[in-house]
């Protein structure tokens, strides 16, 4: 069976997380006896010292081949979300591949109209809503402008949380928008089978496109086995606890809130990843100097061959604004044995109750952390619930090869 992917990017240019997802199911689906292509967008522009001016770039990932597709200036969203350029270099490659179905993952970079073109190739289609842009111009459905974020169909919040980026005319900006509905209904109205890695995300399309047909909630699960050498030790009595987060360090993911959250609390305070804002670098340390919170900041990325930074933690904490989808970071920490606190932001509600996990609402987690920093008998049971086997990337592949076969 051979498989076509089709998504925004696709490593080593972006590795954020449905990269890694989108890379990890291509591997595991290849072990499955699977040849998976994949048809990708890029962040670099069409012409750039980067691209030159390739049309499309045909590179190997692993196992995997990528045909990466550069995008014009007049190809980027607030130009519209039809590239009549993109879609004939995607059928070119489809026709050129020849695969038995087409496996959508985001066509947020490439814009839409790719399931009509595999519609009129003869091949079906699985799409599987990793994040929430289908139904969110900003992508988060974090609003701008001081608005409530919707969660039906009316777009008056949407123009209002749109335009506080653009300040553009208001009417033009509420046409594009229903434009941009139209045109994602006609893209999934073409889809054979729909999948979502939580029941948020699933909601959310459903509601919000709207949505009628079926979508199989299957979850990501841990990417890449964790050894039990490298588990995080737990903190010995009189250790100062770790606390952290990784990933990426951006506001939108609550990084200030953690440092506030911290003020006053006898602990070391990590943050690991991207940190590519240099105002949110400068406010962050300056809140740390005022506070005078222990801290150690390391930024950049971090791959499969680095030290995982969850191994330096005692407890890991995501406190995201957006409205997450899954939350590939909490599996991680998990994975190596460091209990974890979250928001109730998105999907992240739905993991309340699960072992080894704290589930608060953001203005509660000061407190929170508090009583858990205040409570090594608590910390040490939150350690000892963490299942010694989690959910893989693995059951991901099985059930998405199921679909393909019974669709190929």
């Amino acid at each position: 069976m051979k498989v076509c992917f089709v998504t925004s990017n696709f490593p080593p240019e972006a590795v954020g997380g449905t990269e890694q997802v989108v890379a990890a199911l291509a591997a595991r689906l290849h072990a499955a006896g699977v040849e998976v292509t994949a048809i990708s967008g890029s962040d670099v522009p069409h012409g750039s010292v980067e691209a030159g001016h390739e049309d499309v770039r045909h590179e190997r990932h692993e196992d995997t081949v990528v045909h990466r597709i550069f995008k014009l200036p007049d190809e980027w969203d607030r130009h519209g979300f039809v590239r009549p350029r993109i879609l004939a270099l995607v059928r070119d490659l489809l026709v050129r591949e020849q695969p038995d179905l087409v496996h959508v993952h985001s066509t947020a970079s490439l814009g839409s109209g790719v399931t009509t073109i595999a519609h009129e190739l003869g091949l079906p289609v699985v799409m599987t809503f990793h994040d929430l842009w289908i139904t969110c111009a900003r992508y988060f459905r974090l609003p701008h402008g001081g608005v409530t974020c919707p969660t039906g169909t009316d777009r008056a919040a949407c123009v209002v949380c749109v335009n506080d980026a653009l300040q553009t005319d208001p009417a033009f900006v509420g046409q594009a928008l229903a434009e941009r509905d139209r045109v994602l209904r006609e893209e999934v109205a073409k889809v054979s089978i729909c999948t979502a890695p939580s029941a948020t995300a699933a909601r959310f399309v459903r509601e919000c496109l709207p949505y009628g047909g079926d979508i199989e909630v299957i979850p990501h699960g841990l990417l890449r086995p964790v050894a039990a050498a490298d588990r995080a030790p737990a903190p010995v009595p009189g250790e100062r606890l770790r606390i952290g987060t990784f990933g990426g360090l951006v506001p939108e993911k609550g990084v200030l809130e953690l440092v506030e959250a911290v003020a006053g609390l006898d602990v070391e305070l990590w943050l690991v990843g991207r940190l590519h804002d240099a105002t949110f670098r400068r406010l962050l340390h300056e809140r740390f100097e005022s506070q005078g919170t222990r801290h150690h900041v390391r930024t950049g990325g971090y791959g499969p061959g680095d030290r995982h930074p969850a191994r330096d933690l005692h407890l890991a904490v995501f406190p995201s604004k957006c409205q997450e989808t899954y939350g590939l970071v909490v599996d991680e920490a998990l994975a190596h044995g460091v209990p974890a606190v979250l928001s109730d932001s998105g999907a992240f509600a739905e993991r309340r109750g699960a072992p080894g996990i704290v589930v608060t609402p953001l203005p509660g987690l000061a407190a929170t952390l508090q009583q858990l920093v205040a409570s090594p008998e608590r910390l040490a049971a939150l350690r000892a619930a963490i299942p010694a086997d989690l959910p893989t990337i693995d059951a991901s592949a099985r059930r998405h090869l199921e679909l393909y076969r019974s669709l190929a």
